[in-house]
């Protein structure tokens, strides 16, 4: 073999080599990845495979930042390192690995779940990692009412729980916001979901519409619901909010301070 010709097999085996070295990548969403609090979430991650690859010297191995969520090599799941908080939580797609196939199943997700991912795959054509971001969020339900009345005015509390932060505003039929009249708190629990609390004060006696609005932004959730206040100051709910069990007895006592009132202007003119 001539010079030449020797140079030019090394050039072409060092293409072929560079060519293969190139064409190994892992694949994961460019998008951040949205679980729901309480279930289950695949993360993907792909890598090319060809005829000569060695499912015995394949490793594939997930982290949250520095911590081991799951691993996998010599054909099976070594999960000695895992972290104690993904202990029954996490697996792979066994059979689909000869495919390229590492994606994480993630289970009962929790808001703990949310961050950088780190998907590392080891094999004969090298080693490659790459990221992806996790956010979590819940559903925010019916917003429970709370009404009470006095000399003064009108009270309403509507709270509910959910996550991520929510925007919350109570607005007039025209649509003006009535942030002067309402104080909205929110606090998180040892979860880490938030607790909605909006209060809207209206002063003597009020005959208004208003509408209650929680925009979840992360699930595109909106909550809409208009509450009438009548003169005498009684409510009418739109459906939706949860205000079965008491509406009965605010409706009585409602009656009652009337029948009182009536009953003391009676007296009066005797």
């Amino acid at each position: 073999m001539n010079w030449n010709s020797c140079l030019t097999f090394v050039v072409s085996f060092l293409v072929f080599k560079l060519s293969h070295l190139t064409e190994f990548e892992t694949t994961v969403p460019s998008e951040t990845q949205l679980a729901i609090l309480g279930q289950h979430i695949v993360l993907d991650c792909s890598f090319p495979v060809d005829k000569q690859w060695d499912p015995t010297r394949c490793q594939i191995e997930w982290k949250l930042d520095k911590v081991v969520v799951h691993s996998f090599y010599y054909g099976q799941d070594h999960l000695n390192d895992q972290s104690s908080r993904y202990v029954n939580r996490t697996s792979l797609y066994h059979s689909d690995i000869q495919k390229g196939n590492a994606s994480l199943r993630l289970e009962r997700a929790t808001l703990g779940d949310e961050g950088n991912y780190t998907c590392t795959v080891h094999t004969e054509m090298g080693p490659k990692r790459t990221s992806v971001s996790l956010k979590l969020a819940a559903f925010y339900p019916e917003p429970r009412l709370k009404f009470s009345t006095s000399a003064c005015g009108v009270e309403l509390l509507l709270t509910t729980e959910g996550y991520p932060r929510p925007s919350v505003q109570w607005l007039t039929v025209s649509g003006e916001d009535v942030g002067d009249d309402t104080v909205t708190h929110l606090s998180q629990d040892t979860q880490g979901l938030y607790t909605v609390s909006s209060t809207v004060s209206l002063q003597g006696a009020v005959n208004k519409t208003l509408t209650f609005v929680l925009k979840n932004e992360a699930l595109g959730q909106e909550i809409r619901r208009n509450i009438t206040l009548l003169s005498g100051n009684s409510v009418d709910v739109s459906p939706g909010v949860y205000q079965e069990r008491w509406w009965f007895v605010i409706t009585v006592l409602a009656v009652m301070l009337k029948y009182l009132k009536l009953n003391k202007l009676y007296r009066m003119h005797l």
